[in-house]
């Protein structure tokens, strides 16, 4: 009797046999070459069995995978692997033995290929580290195959952005600018694509105004990236458009879990405030920066120059202040007693802190009358 395990194989391999003999003559001399890996017979005879059986989606996916791959011919292969895609990518086909659908055999082989090539230009980004002086050589090669691999897989953002990386890297702004360009313009939904090309556009020296849509499709991916919302933040403000940019500071802040990083947004917060002469909400920011991360002396120090902002107001009478030398001598003092404890953390610049306070010293001396 026969078991379901043996009825199963019979009816695979008579398949198998119908197969073998629906193919024409010219696929079947092709197929027997590659068995006796004889690929030049083969690169001979599965184009003319193309021709033979044009709606035969089996014939381009081992042209592309037994020769134009063999090769390193990656525009080849691609252009059979679509041609197969192109004929019906649903039809089950049998490559190297095993019954796959041309859509599965396709992708499988893509990623396999992408991966190889990309994974060997990450290697010469290692061997920059343990051999710095020949850098240039290094990415020469890898810039190769990052190239080859966004033939092979050119939807895959990663590989456009990190080619722009390397060109950025020898010098080829034009090029590293149309990289990330590409890496956008083949998959425009990605924040890799979109947050590497502002970074790499910026290093280029374009300008904020045309940097700033792909920061602001980054963030609406993403919403939550605190990196993207700094850098967004930071080009709103070179664009003087100050208050979107507190807000989306306000935002990162209330969207980061992590302290140290927590504490970065809370100390850029602090400057755009100083900068804008906001003194009470910059002490504010930067008083929280230094909650969060006590080793933090640059928000220390933010800290202190938002007191002496604070006492300056007092002193001069400034616009939304009223004159009151009392209150200026106390926010002076308060300067001096944060840059103090700066000193303490920052040891090596301590002769740099001193100069500091003996111009806060004098503006005290000048509040209190002496």
């Amino acid at each position: 009797m026969l078991t379901k395990k043996s009825i199963f194989l019979a009816i695979l391999f008579t398949l198998s046999m119908i197969m073998v003999a629906c193919s024409s003559q010219e696929y079947t001399t092709a197929k027997l070459a590659i068995q006796q890996s004889d690929f030049a017979k083969a690169a001979e005879w599965l184009p003319k069995a193309m021709a033979v059986e044009p709606d035969n989606p089996e014939i381009p996916v081992v042209l592309g995978l037994e020769i134009h791959a063999q090769d390193g011919n990656w525009t080849n292969m691609v252009a059979m692997f679509d041609k197969a895609m192109s004929i019906n990518p649903d039809k089950v086909v049998e490559v190297r033995g095993t019954f796959i659908s041309v859509g599965d055999a396709v992708d499988n082989y893509t990623e396999f290929y992408w991966a190889k090539e990309f994974n060997v230009g990450v290697e010469q980004f290692k061997k920059i580290q343990e051999d710095p002086d020949n850098k240039p050589q290094y990415l020469e090669t890898a810039i190769s195959h990052f190239q080859n691999a966004a033939i092979i897989n050119p939807t895959d953002a990663n590989t456009h952005a990190t080619l722009a990386k390397c060109y950025f890297d020898i010098g080829d702004t034009l090029a590293a600018k149309e990289a990330a360009l590409t890496a956008v313009e083949k998959n425009p939904e990605s924040f890799d694509a979109n947050f590497s090309a502002g970074q790499i556009l910026v290093k280029a020296g374009v300008s904020s105004e045309d940097v700033l849509p792909y920061y602001e499709k980054a963030a609406s991916i993403e919403p939550s990236n605190s990196k993207v919302l700094r850098e967004l933040a930071g080009t709103y403000y070179d664009l003087e458009q100050k208050e979107r940019s507190i807000e989306v500071f306000e935002n990162a802040i209330s969207n980061e879990e992590d302290k140290i990083v927590k504490a970065d947004l809370y100390f850029n917060l602090g400057v755009i405030h100083s900068q804008m002469q906001n003194f009470e909400e910059s002490e504010k920011a930067f008083d929280e920066a230094y909650y969060l991360n006590e080793d933090d002396f640059e928000a220390a120090l933010g800290m202190a120059r938002s007191y002496e902002g604070l006492g300056d107001n007092y002193l001069n009478g400034a616009e939304g202040f009223e004159k009151d030398l009392e209150k200026a001598a106390r926010w002076y003092r308060k300067s001096e007693k944060k840059i103090k404890s700066v000193m303490i953390i920052d040891i090596d610049n301590k002769e740099t802190y001193k100069k500091t306070l003996e111009l806060i010293r004098y503006k005290r001396d000048v509040a209190e009358g002496f």
